[in-house]
């Protein structure tokens, strides 16, 4: 019989002790997509004399792990989106007899994407690196699995301060830049540090006059920046001073008319 994983069965912890075994654990939420990665940083020798390679010679290695996650926690998106925090132990699990996976150690985010849609559970993909990959831990018992994740309701969306309650969607995206710090005596990784961060996003709201068109089309006075707010079950995750981009509304016959307002903030907050 095959032993085959199948791509239903994986589930995501995360813990803060000393050991990866300590308590305790945290389920992460419902895993929709997940993509771990482990690139050995190869060093291809090439050189005269040879129309092949002379030798591969391992790299830094770099751990990185890529989830679509429907959150159950927003606290866990607005203390670690900033790129700053650090997660002590990420986990990978594929319960069994044994179980599977692997166990990342000092994890930071390095993209962020989470995006609300009207009727739609709230979907986060986010962008782990990590310092190592280890064996799977064995804790002394994993807890259940959390499977309810926040809906497109449990969010509110503010715009100069005005509550905006006709929506179809919003997102924002969060870049990080990290940087990976190499271990010279080893070939892993030391530290990974946060440099500049960017901040973007989208909202899609009705469209029921073009003022807006004609208000960023004022040049005699220029549009004074303003605050967008975004939270989810009363936890901020976006609370800074923003800009639009290109204001768009592609419509067709069969369509109700709603526009599309791109966005760039100073920060998260």
């Amino acid at each position: 019989m095959s032993t085959i994983l199948g791509g239903y069965e994986p589930l995501i912890y995360t813990s803060d002790g000393a050991l990866k075994s300590d308590p305790t654990f945290t389920s992460r939420g419902v895993i929709s997509r997940i993509n771990p990665v482990l690139d050995p940083g190869n060093i291809n020798i090439e050189g005269t004399g040879r129309r092949g390679l002379y030798d591969i010679l391992l790299g830094m290695r770099e751990p990185v792990f890529t989830a679509e996650v429907l959150f159950t926690d927003p606290t866990f998106i607005s203390v670690y989106q900033t790129g700053v925090a650090e997660i002590p132990w990420l986990h990978l699990r594929v319960p069994g007899t044994p179980d599977a996976g692997l166990t990342f150690q000092k994890v930071k985010l390095n993209t962020l994407s989470v995006e609300a849609r009207h009727n739609e559970a709230i979907a986060a993909t986010i962008e782990f690196w990590a310092q190592n990959v280890v064996a799977l831990a064995v804790p002394a018992g994993w807890p259940a699995a959390v499977t309810t994740p926040k809906r497109w309701s449990d969010s509110t969306l503010s715009i100069a301060t005005v509550p905006e309650l006709e929506w179809w969607s919003w997102r924002y995206e969060v870049n990080n830049n990290l940087q990976r710090l190499g271990n010279v005596a080893s070939g892993a990784t030391r530290d990974i540090k946060a440099r500049n961060r960017s901040v973007t996003g989208l909202i899609v709201r009705d469209l029921s006059s073009f003022a807006d068109w004609t208000t960023l089309m004022d040049t005699a006075a220029e549009m004074a920046k303003f605050n967008i707010t975004i939270t989810v079950s009363g936890t901020p995750f976006l609370n800074s001073n923003c800009r639009w981009g290109k204001i768009e509304a592609p419509v067709s016959p069969t369509d109700l008319w709603a526009k599309r307002f791109p966005f760039t903030a100073l920060d998260v907050s």
